[in-house]
């Protein structure tokens, strides 16, 4: 009768938890009368749990957090802190610079993995994709600066907040349309083969008009970066670069890495020379491009019979 009249926070939680002690039936009946007096909370959270609680943080803040973990008891902000790991990523303000992709690679991959059990070379995959991004301005009160406008065209402004003509000025550019506000972001990740993580070195607005040459220069930017700080010897090399089926994206890829057939003098050469059917260009340093199998299968539905 007092289940049916007031809510148990976790009730799950609680029999679960006596379950896995073994627990008899009146125990477990006790320890729901003591959570209804709110002298028992069971400890423990699951992955479910530390989404909730991060979406929550995320959202509304600590003081909404600290209410849920009260009323609801959804883990708190000092368990979510020893139990997740939260990724601080240099977003992009302005055009794409090769120092973003240097910070965010050395700060997220290279730092996370060196204060980690993660220490072994691993062949790497770049990820990109797009997000939904909502539209609008935004102040990065960190560096003073407009966030939120495409990367291509942001160069026809200052985003610095010097004075009130300067956020007067972008805001004509933006009614004129030279100047767009972000329509997706843009992420490139990298992931480790054999590993579940992956690591943003990229969040750049988008609004949706860049062609070929423009990927070409972003992925050219991404690797470079990769080699330039090191990340390619203590963590691993780019062994592929994997995309969705986005025509921009699959053109710049052709491009890029389907340019030069896998030298006899590979090690690789042996195992796939007699696979048949087998692409084997690569880029330069044997990256291969790596397409989505779904959008492949897809195409090839819509192919003429």
């Amino acid at each position: 009768m007092a289940i049916s009249e007031k809510d148990i926070p976790r009730i799950h939680q609680i029999i679960d938890v006596a379950l896995r002690h073994g627990s008899s039936v009146r125990e477990i009946v006790n320890k729901l009368e003591d959570a209804l007096e709110g002298a028992y909370s069971p400890r423990g959270y699951d992955a479910n749990d530390l989404d909730i609680a991060t979406l929550i943080f995320r959202l509304g803040g600590r003081q909404l957090l600290f209410a849920m973990n009260q009323i609801l008891g959804v883990p708190s902000l000092r368990t979510l802190r020893a139990k997740s790991t939260f990724t601080s990523i240099m977003p992009t303000i302005g055009p794409i610079r090769d120092e973003q992709f240097d910070e965010n690679i050395r700060n997220v991959v290279m730092t996370t993995r060196a204060h980690s059990s993660l220490a072994s070379l691993r062949g790497v995959s770049l990820m990109i994709d797009e997000i939904a991004l909502e539209e609008m301005a935004v102040h990065f009160s960190k560096y003073n600066k407009v966030g939120g406008l495409c990367w291509k065209h942001s160069h026809t402004v200052e985003p610095v907040l010097r004075t009130y003509e300067s956020a007067v000025h972008i805001a004509q550019k933006i009614h004129t349309g030279e100047l767009h506000l972000g329509k997706e972001l843009t992420v490139i990740g990298a992931s480790c083969f054999g590993e579940d993580e992956i690591y943003p070195i990229l969040a750049a607005p988008t609004c949706k008009s860049e062609d070929a040459s423009d990927m070409e220069r972003i992925l050219t930017r991404a690797i470079g970066s990769w080699n330039r700080t090191g990340a390619s010897k203590s963590v691993g090399p780019i062994w592929s670069l994997a995309t969705d089926g986005d025509a921009t994206r699959r053109a710049a890829g052709h491009r890029l890495f389907v340019k030069f057939p896998l030298p006899p003098e590979s090690s690789l050469y042996g195992t796939l020379v007699n696979l048949q059917g087998l692409n084997l260009f690569t880029g330069e340093g044997e990256i291969t491009l790596d397409f989505d199998f779904k959008h492949v299968f897809k195409r090839k539905c819509f192919l003429p019979l």
